[in-house]
């Protein structure tokens, strides 16, 4: 079984904090599956969670993520 981790970082204001945070991110580097700078993800819990969201479609989604984490580590 793989497993995977999620992390949200929040960008510090200074520029000192930002090459802390850019020098720990590439570390990760070799490690990395996806990345996001927008909040995506708060936009897709809306979607799913509205009334008229048809439930196949989140279920397909899912179906290709695992496909393609199945095949990311495949690869490495």
């Amino acid at each position: 079984m793989v497993n995977y981790t999620t992390i949200v970082i929040r960008m510090p204001d200074d520029t000192e904090g930002k090459k802390q945070v850019q020098q720990a991110l590439e570390l990760l580097r070799p490690y990395q599956t996806a990345m996001s700078i927008e909040d995506e993800m708060t936009v897709l819990e809306l979607i799913e969670q509205h009334e008229d969201f048809p439930e196949y479609i989140a279920e397909e989604a899912r179906t290709k993520t695992d496909e393609l984490h199945a095949a990311a580590e495949a690869v490495s």
